[in-house]
This record gives structure tokens, sequence and C-alpha cells, in this order.
């Protein structure tokens, strides 16, 4: 089973001392549903769904260094980091 996982920060805090991560509830049989789930953007400003609805849910307190879909038992994994028009924040 693959699963979707967040790494986070709390926002305005040192990302080392205070990063988490995130084990979202859903189970997905393959990598592609997986990356389906976690790359759909739906929203007008091009948002990712999934990482948006994680920062609502926790109260705009956390913002991710990564997501990714990861299967347990075989070690794959995909991977996605944030981009930064502005540039990266300096606390990180």
């Amino acid at each position: 089973m693959f699963k979707i996982i967040i790494l986070a920060y709390l926002i305005g805090q040192d990302p080392m001392n205070t990063q988490k991560t995130f084990v979202l509830d859903n189970n997905f049989k393959t990598m592609e549903e997986c990356k389906q789930k976690l790359l759909l953007r739906t929203r007008d400003n091009n948002t990712l769904n999934v990482l948006y609805d994680f920062v609502v849910a926790n109260n705009f307190k956390y913002d991710w260094l990564s997501a990714r879909c990861k299967n347990n038992d075989t070690g794959e994994e995909f991977i996605i980091e944030p981009t930064y028009p502005k540039g990266k924040p300096e606390e990180l």
C-alpha cells in the first residue's frame, strides 16, 4: 500500500527543531493512484489540493518541506518539494 507522507515545520520557527512527519490516512493500491492524488490541482490559484488541505487543517501553523508517495514494504517513493518564486525563505 502507498501512503502520502508530508514533512512539515512550524511557520516562523526553526525547521530543524520543529519538523514533523504527517502520514495521511489514504491508502493507495498503486504508485500511480497515489501520485494522481498528490499532484491534483483544482483550485483557481493552482495549488496542490492535498497540500492546501493539509495547511488549512493545521490552522496555517505548518508549512510543508516535502511530500511523498511511499510504499513502506517496497521502499518505492515519489517525492515533491515546494518551489519558491520569490526565493527560498531565510529560515529554510
